[in-house]
């Protein structure tokens, strides 16, 4: 359950829960978790066990968010000021951010060293960067230098261009801590204790940042291009996620998404959005072959009546119609049951009826037209899924944009072609995950192949080839749309992406605001007047689509 805490500050001085499950409390002003060990007591093990499984679903939900506006789920909302995202949408995930991660780390870092665990402290070092560059990515200027304090309860707000500083001398920290020899290794949820693998993906992290920065700092590609030289950073089966379970006791282990998906009474939460579906079997000559991994599809037609869904009996928006955008249903839609980015109509009873969450990243099921409604909980995979949080197949995507940039090295579209293949292995790899697939339906080798060969046509054919590549980058990161968030601002693509339902939707969200829990209690945090402020590292354009829709 996530915890729901009122303060006089932005952070209570506390000790996280250091199992698996957090305990409730409710209008209490806290300074002490009273269900926590004291810090004396504290174990390092168990408070780095409680990191580790806190990043994960605290990135899960950055990512699902990211996915919404970045059109790889549906967004429900037309206005983004405060109709799609008010400012309690990311109460949870910021007062897990702070209250448990970054706490959490505080408290056990000491420890940690006392004992020589250095070990834990890179993990804990490599998830401190992280977490908080996310934050900025999506916030802007966050607290940091104050934010732990534990007499300060009104921290002021760091520049977020000095909190990637602090990242990367965390990262840095981190890989010598990796290095060095220590009395026992930590419980490691990504890695198992391979801290050659912790290395490569603290110095993919760094690259992460240099492009990020690229626009606002002359020296970040060159910083990149300096470390893919080294070739120390992560590549096939090193991939960052977080594995989820299959169990449904309390806890539940399952992943997200198949919880809300898999249901006794169908498709719980939300719909599939319709560009990606569009993009993906139509977008080419041929059909990507992730699609049947990445849906699972419940019937083999789409609604065609007003009581399913108003849109089918209406017409386009005029700014749909201009750029023959997808709307309402994809063509030859065959079951892609979604709905348009911003469509904020009313629920219809179409729960057995929606495009559902596949295979891949969900552990849901593989769509072999079966056209099976969900009616329980034992479906695909049972639910063990990934969190995808950095990609090898992301790497290869990220060189790609780099080449194509000022003091970019290397062949983009062989970097892009790298990408997409890493992504449709990776993907396939799941089919083993769900015993009940009819695998006639698994794409072949040569099916493959045929979709390289239209993307490679594309690019070549693209008077725009950075275009390609950011579509393509898109496609490769369901399951988490943090990264897709970050280059849609950055880079403005892709530039066929759906627009709003809304013609009028007041400008595209650079930054999120701030979680009212803590505009509401730190004077030294006033909220944005518009969700379009920027972060530090964006200063794309603000005229043209996409980012007026």
């Amino acid at each position: 359950m996530k915890k729901i805490l009122k303060s006089t500050g932005l952070l209570i001085a506390m000790v996280s829960m250091v199992t698996f499950s957090s305990c409730e409390t409710t209008g209490l002003d806290l300074r002490e978790d009273p269900n926590a060990l004291s810090v004396n007591a504290a174990d390092p093990d168990l408070l780095l066990n409680k990191i580790q499984t806190q990043f994960a679903s605290t990135m899960q939900g950055f990512g699902t968010v990211g996915s919404e506006v970045s059109r790889l789920k549906w967004m429900f909302g037309r206005n983004y000021q405060d109709d799609a995202y008010s400012a309690s949408t990311f109460n949870g995930d910021w007062e897990d951010s702070y209250q448990v991660i970054l706490k959490n780390i505080q408290v056990m870092t000491p420890l940690a060293e006392a004992k020589g665990f250095k070990k834990h402290i890179g993990i804990a070092q490599v998830i401190e960067a992280y977490t908080i560059v996310t934050l900025v990515d999506y916030f802007g200027d966050i607290p940091y230098s104050e934010a732990l304090s534990t007499t300060n309860l009104t921290p002021k707000l760091d520049s977020g261009k000095d909190v990637y500083a602090a990242a990367l001398v965390l990262l840095d920290k981190a890989i010598v801590n990796f290095k060095a020899s220590a009395p026992a290794s930590p419980k490691d949820f990504y890695y198992n204790g391979n801290w050659t693998k912790w290395e490569k993906l603290a110095n993919t992290i760094k690259l992460k940042i240099y492009l990020q920065t690229r626009l606002v700092d002359a020296t970040a590609i060159s910083k990149f291009n300096t470390i893919i030289a080294s070739n120390n950073f992560i590549g096939t089966g090193e991939d960052f996620e977080f594995q989820w379970g299959t169990s449904n006791a309390n806890p539940d282990a399952r992943h997200p998404e198949y919880i809300n998906n898999y249901t006794p009474s169908g498709v719980e939460a939300g719909y599939q959005a319709n560009w990606l579906m569009q993009e993906m079997k139509n977008g080419k000559s041929v059909r990507d072959p992730r699609l049947r991994y990445y849906f699972y599809r419940q019937v083999s037609t789409v609604p065609v009546s007003e009581q399913d869904l108003r849109c089918s009996v209406e017409p386009a928006p005029n700014h749909y119609v201009a750029g023959n955008y997808v709307y309402c249903r994809i063509d030859n839609d065959q079951g892609y049951w979604g709905r348009d980015h911003g469509n904020d109509e009313g629920i219809p009873n179409d729960r057995a009826k929606r495009t559902a969450s596949g295979l891949y990243p969900a552990g849901g099921r593989f769509d072999d037209n079966t056209f099976k409604a969900i009616n329980g909980i034992s479906f695909g995979a049972l639910g063990g899924g990934i969190t995808p949080i950095l990609l090898a197949s992301t790497v290869d995507f990220w060189r790609a944009e780099a080449a194509l940039s000022p003091g970019g090295t290397g062949d983009a579209k062989a970097l892009m072609l790298a990408g997409v293949t890493k992504s449709i292995a990776k993907v396939q790899g799941f089919i083993t995950r769900d015993r009940t697939a009819i695998t006639s339906f698994v794409p072949t080798t040569a099916d493959v192949a045929a979709y390289v060969t239209a993307v490679d046509t594309k690019y070549t054919a693209a008077a725009d080839k950075l275009d390609v590549v950011i579509t393509e980058f898109f496609i490769s990161l369901f399951g988490n749309g943090t990264d897709a968030y970050n280059a849609y601002r950055r880079t403005g693509l892709p530039r066929m992406i759906q627009p709003n339902i809304e013609e009028k939707a007041d400008g595209f969200i650079r930054s999120f605001l701030y979680p009212a829990s803590v505009t509401g209690t730190n004077p030294n945090i006033k909220q944005k007047a518009k969700v379009t402020q920027r972060v530090f590292w964006d200063n794309n354009p603000e005229t043209g689509f996409p980012f007026g829709n």
